[in-house]
C-alpha cells in the first residue's frame, strides 16, 4: 500500500507540475529573457542614466554650456528632441549590451547579486569604448573633465550590473512550456529572431573594426563556445570541462584586451 501510495503522490505531483520544458524551448527562454533584460535596462537605465550623466556634466563644467555637441544638440538646453534621442540611443545601447550578455553570461560564474557584481568589470571592459572615444569633440568641450569621464564609466558599470539583475529577476518569473505552440515558447522565438536578424550583425560588426578586432576575435570565441554549449544541451549532455576552460579563457583575454583600449580612450579623453 505504501509503494502505491508514494507512486499516486508522484503521479500527482509531476501532473500539478505539467510536462518538463523542452532543451530547446529553455535554450530560447534563455536568449529571449536576455533581450528583455536589456530592453528594460536600455530604456531605464542607459537612456535616463545619459540623460542624468549629461545635466550633471552642465553643473561640473558651467562654461560648457551654449556649446553644440559632436550631435548637434547644445549643452545645457533640456529639450523633448535631445531627451528622446538620449532615450533612443540607451534603447539601442540596450539591445546591444544584451547580445553580449547572451553570449558570455554562460562563462560568468556565481548567481544573484554575486553574479552581477562580477559583471560589473566585464560590462567597463567591453562597453566603456561605446560611450568614451578619445577623438569625440565633446570631450574637449567638457575640458577634459575626469569627473565627467568617470560618470560615464559608471554608467557603463551600472547598465551591465543592472542587465544581470534583471536577467535574474525575469529568470524566476518568465513562464517555461514544454509545447512549442504555446504562447510564451512563441514569443521567446520571436524575439530570438529579432535580436540574431536585427542587433547581432551591429553587435559583430562593431567588434570587427580595426580597434576593436582583438576583443571581438575572442567574443567569437566566446560566441562559438556558448553556441557549443547550447548544441549540447539541446542533445541533453552537460558540457565538458574543457569548454567551460575555453569559454571562460576566452572571455578572460576578451575582457583584459578591452581593458587595454578602455584604459586608452579614457586616458585621451582626460586629455592624454
Amino acid at each position: 500500500m505504501d509503494v502505491v501510495a508514494v507512486s499516486t503522490a508522484r503521479t500527482v505531483v509531476e501532473a500539478e507540475a505539467g510536462p518538463a520544458a523542452s532543451p530547446l524551448n529553455e535554450i530560447l527562454r534563455d536568449i529571449a529573457r536576455g533581450g528583455l533584460a536589456s530592453l528594460v535596462v536600455g530604456l531605464l537605465v542607459a537612456g535616463l542614466g545619459g540623460r542624468l550623466v549629461m545635466r550633471l556634466a552642465t553643473l561640473v563644467v558651467p562654461d560648457s554650456v551654449g556649446a553644440l555637441t559632436e550631435n548637434g544638440n547644445r549643452i545645457g538646453d533640456i529639450t523633448l528632441g535631445g531627451s528622446a534621442g538620449l532615450i533612443f540611443a540607451g534603447l539601442f545601447l540596450g539591445p546591444f549590451a544584451g547580445t553580449v550578455w547572451v553570449v558570455v553570461s554562460p562563462w560568468i560564474p556565481g548567481a544573484g547579486l554575486a553574479r552581477a557584481i562580477l559583471t560589473v568589470p566585464v560590462s567597463v571592459a567591453l562597453g566603456a569604448g561605446v560611450l568614451i572615444q578619445e577623438e569625440n569633440r565633446d570631450f574637449r568641450i567638457l575640458d577634459h573633465n575626469a569627473v565627467v569621464v568617470a560618470m560615464l564609466v559608471a554608467l557603463v558599470a551600472v547598465i551591465g550590473l543592472s542587465i544581470a539583475m534583471v536577467d535574474d529577476w525575469l529568470d524566476r518569473r518568465l513562464p517555461r512550456s514544454a509545447a512549442p505552440q504555446a504562447r510564451s515558447t512563441i514569443a521567446y522565438v520571436i524575439l530570438t529572431l529579432i535580436g540574431g536578424v536585427l542587433v547581432l550583425p551591429f553587435v559583430v560588426a562593431g567588434f570587427l573594426q580595426p580597434g576593436a578586432l582583438p576583443v571581438g576575435v575572442g567574443l567569437i570565441v566566446v560566441g562559438l563556445a556558448t553556441l557549443a554549449r547550447w548544441v549540447l544541451r539541446h542533445r541533453g549532455e552537460a558540457p565538458p570541462r574543457r569548454l567551460t576552460i575555453i569559454g571562460r579563457t576566452a572571455l578572460l583575454a576578451a575582457v583584459a584586451l578591452g581593458f587595454v583600449g578602455t584604459i586608452r580612450e579614457v586616458s585621451g579623453a582626460l586629455g592624454g
